[in-house]
């Protein structure tokens, strides 16, 4: 394929082109956002490990056509246009490029190595032009937005602050200045992923005067009222980021119950995977027994539990029970 070919009447032509030229450089950049904001910093794995999840690769492909669709129309003598009505001046650079009689002799897969290189200061102007309006423009934002869909999608707000901001039911949480800052931001920080609802940032203690022990307690306490004005906007928009599933619930837990389960929830899936890893199908068996579809009963997984481990009946009664609290803790899919 040439460089050339990109300006084809053609978009079956065309676009395999385009997406030659332009996909290696978007994916590189684009796989940090994506990570961000659908997979909470982890690689985006798919669901055979060696492919990215359908969403990341549905967002991909949108966001290359974002840079094909403009750079068509400019080929077509149709730019889009600023603000003030001028064409898209890196979009025409990149239009006489690809329609010069150098570009039906340049390969498409050795020019895409040059846009997905560093960016030098001696390098072409088509290349630096290709590289901002076709690869970072279409990228411009995208992790909030991201993470706004996603948000949206599961019934949260798509702008939480303001909805606390200018909402009636909130407005017994504007009484304090001071606490409603500290709810805000925490809203805000727990739609980028943060680690820790309580790290209340340095400048925002500091533009209050207040201790990060004092700020802690605040915060506390004001996310507790939101739990209890607001029940549906506490679970989507604080108790969702920390890991409690989406379900229908009048008392949501709070931020502390949340990070309690979710360690008894680790917990029991480190004791179940010793027992399951041991080697010895003793524990499988039991362990299948009590997650079955139909479990058996009661009396016959304790006679067994007995048999197999050799220990008494008392025993093997408080094992199975111990066995059947880890798996409901453990959460297993």
């Amino acid at each position: 394929m040439h460089l050339g070919d990109l300006a084809a009447s053609r978009s079956s032509v065309a676009f395999p082109v385009y997406h030659a030229l332009i996909s290696p450089t978007l994916r590189d950049l684009i796989r940090g956002p994506l990570r961000r904001a659908r997979h909470g910093g982890r690689p985006c794995t798919g669901v055979s490990g060696t492919h990215w999840c359908d969403e990341c690769e549905q967002e991909t492909d949108d966001r290359l056509l974002d840079g094909y669709v403009p750079l068509r129309r400019t080929l077509a003598g149709d730019p889009p246009r600023t603000r003030t009505g001028e064409p898209v001046r890196e979009l025409e650079t990149v239009a006489r490029w690809v329609t010069s009689p150098e570009a039906a002799r340049q390969d498409v897969h050795r020019v895409a190595r040059l846009i997905r290189d560093r960016p030098r200061g001696e390098e072409p102007a088509a290349i630096r032009a290709a590289r901002a309006q076709l690869v970072h423009y279409p990228l411009r934002s995208l992790e909030a937005r991201v993470r706004r869909d996603i948000a949206t999608a599961r019934g949260a707000s798509a702008k939480p602050s303001r909805d606390l901001r200018e909402t009636a039911w909130a407005a017994p949480l504007r009484e304090d200045p001071v606490a409603f800052a500290l709810l805000t931001d925490a809203v805000v920080r727990l739609r980028g992923v943060t680690c820790d609802l309580y790290a209340v940032p340095t400048t925002l203690l500091d533009e209050h005067g207040l201790e990060a022990r004092t700020a802690r307690k605040l915060l506390r306490a004001t996310l507790e009222r939101l739990r209890e004005l607001r029940p549906a906007f506490y679970t989507a928009n604080v108790a969702v980021h920390l890991g409690m599933p989406l379900l229908p619930c009048d008392h949501p837990p709070t931020p502390e119950e949340v990070v309690i389960r979710g360690e008894e929830e680790r917990q029991a899936r480190t004791i179940l995977a010793m027992l399951l890893n041991d080697g010895r199908s003793r524990y499988r068996s039991l362990v299948e027994g009590v997650r079955a579809a139909v479990p058996e009963s009661g009396p016959e997984l304790v006679a067994r539990a007995a048999h197999d481990l050799g220990i008494t009946p008392v025993a093997a009664e408080r094992f199975v029970r111990t066995l059947a609290r880890l798996i409901s803790r453990a959460n297993l899919p």
